[in-house]
């Protein structure tokens, strides 16, 4: 055998055997390769803590899919699937597979996590408060069971704060809502309507004062003298030394220092009353 051939042969296997590594590596995170559900388990959770979210998810879709109701590692799973799809931004999804434990597993020490974790994924599907906001109210809600079902649990400082947060999107879309109406369409009435709400059910938001506002240049505007008097008063008691509330009613009276927690005035039920017209920017 020539030297010259020899060179070809070594160059020949070297590019086989490269060829042959790649198609090793090629084949990646595969499930199937692990004998049982431990070993699948401790494989996925090593990926997703590599941050190597694709392989874990397949790795926990495939547990969740083999493991039978009673196994100690389904609501792990579909913990670790939940994070996983979070992590990607599929926040629907992941929604989906906390539910699977608060739903299958209430009594399990993953329960109040996957309850927040539930929450957290609608708040993080309504992306502003312009949108829909029907993610939000199902977030508000499935915190607030949280508060309930797990008052003593860890879960819950994170879940009033994210209740806060929704709620000034709440006031901050009927806020803008009633400005739509009042800028855009010249409608006072269903403005009034919408300002009103947001002081009745969203008081101690940044909207709320702002709506306190609008409401007392509209009753000003259509001389509704006493209306506009009483939310007045109103801001005297809740936003002492205000610039803003001062320049609109003038320096407050000596009487009314005291905070009030909410309007003087009868609000119309939004059940007895239906508010007008579409929310702004859906």
């Amino acid at each position: 055998m020539s030297p010259r051939l020899s060179r070809v042969e070594f160059r020949l296997l070297l590019l086989l055997g490269v060829a042959a590594a790649l198609a090793g590596c090629s084949r990646g995170f595969q499930p199937r390769d692990y004998a049982n559900p431990e070993a699948l388990f401790r494989a996925s959770l090593l990926e997703f803590q590599r941050q190597k979210w694709d392989n874990a998810k397949v790795g926990f879709e495939r547990l969740t899919g083999d493991l039978s109701a009673r196994d100690p590692l389904l609501a792990p799973a579909y913990f670790y699937l939940a994070l996983t799809h979070e992590k990607q931004s599929e926040y629907l999804l992941a929604a989906q597979a906390f539910e699977r434990i608060t739903d299958g597993f209430p009594d399990d020490t993953l329960a109040s996590t996957a309850m927040l974790g539930v929450g957290r994924s609608y708040q993080n599907l309504w992306r502003r408060p312009s949108l829909d906001p029907e993610n939000g109210q199902k977030a508000v809600s499935i915190l607030r069971a949280l508060l309930s079902s797990y008052p003593d649990s860890k879960e819950t400082e994170d879940a009033k704060k994210r209740i806060v947060l929704l709620e000034e999107w709440f006031a901050q879309k009927d806020y803008d809502t009633g400005i739509h109406y009042v800028r855009v369409r010249r409608a006072i009435d269903p403005a009034i309507i919408y300002f009103k709400d947001v002081v009745t059910t969203y008081p101690t938001t940044k909207a709320a004062r702002l709506s306190w506002l609008r409401l007392h240049e509209l009753y000003t505007k259509i001389r509704w003298k006493e209306d506009a008097a009483e939310t007045c008063t109103a801001m005297w008691r809740a936003y002492p030394g205000d610039p803003l509330v001062a320049a609109a009613c003038g320096s407050a009276p000596a009487d009314s220092a005291t905070v009030v927690k909410g309007p003087s005035f009868a609000v119309r039920s939004p059940v007895l009353y239906a508010r007008p017209g579409p929310p702004v920017g859906r």
